[in-house]
């Protein structure tokens, strides 16, 4: 990382290959969100100015990537969180590995999953009040509609990306229904961000 962070630099912080611009949700400050695996990682992170790396990449960097979030504001937000965040090695996991706006110098794909890889390594959605099972119903992990939106929207920039054709493969055999339920619900989710 320190390595690639001196090769790439300066422009490597201006990097944004998938355009996000998303605001970053007002909870990633209180913790204070209804999905669990948040709450329980945002919490850990604002108490201990610690979280174990899973929780970064998995729970706190995907949410933030299926969002949409610029990555300045991620950025921003592990460098002041974290006690052992130095910018050498924060930047690029962040910007390259959690966010994949470098365009794969770090990561060979974007770490985004669904809420069912959360539900398979934590015990997070034991105790949630959505249904990591569901897509886009009232109760449906909004990991889960996220996730699929996320594909739909920037499947341009990702479908020739050999570690995807997997997913896109079942993304492009749903119905034309589902996929618009789900951008619908996608879109209620990320403009009205601080209520889920």
């Amino acid at each position: 990382m320190r390595g690639m962070y001196w090769m790439l630099m300066p422009n490597y912080k201006k990097e944004n290959f998938l355009e996000n611009k998303n605001k970053l949700p007002n909870f990633f400050w209180t913790g204070e969100t209804k999905m669990n695996c948040l709450k329980n990682a945002i919490h850990n992170s604002l108490d201990n100015g610690y979280a174990h790396h899973i929780q970064r990449l998995m729970i706190t960097g995907n949410f933030a990537l299926l969002t949409q979030v610029h990555p300045d504001e991620i950025d921003a937000w592990y460098l002041g969180i974290y006690v052992d965040a130095i910018e050498w090695v924060q930047l690029p996991n962040t910007r390259g590995m959690s966010q994949f706006a470098d365009g794969g110098k770090i990561a060979t794909k974007p770490y985004v999953s669904s809420g069912s890889y959360i539900g398979k390594m934590s015990n997070y959605c034991d105790a949630c009040t959505y249904n990591k099972a569901k897509k886009f119903e009232d109760d449906a992990c909004p990991f889960n509609t996220l996730y699929w939106n996320f594909l739909e929207e920037k499947q341009e920039k990702l479908k020739t990306n050999f570690r995807m054709k997997m997913m896109y493969s079942v993304l492009n055999k749903m119905s034309n229904e589902d996929r618009i339920k789900i951008a619908e619900k996608a879109n209620h989710i990320i403009e009205n961000i601080d209520a889920y």
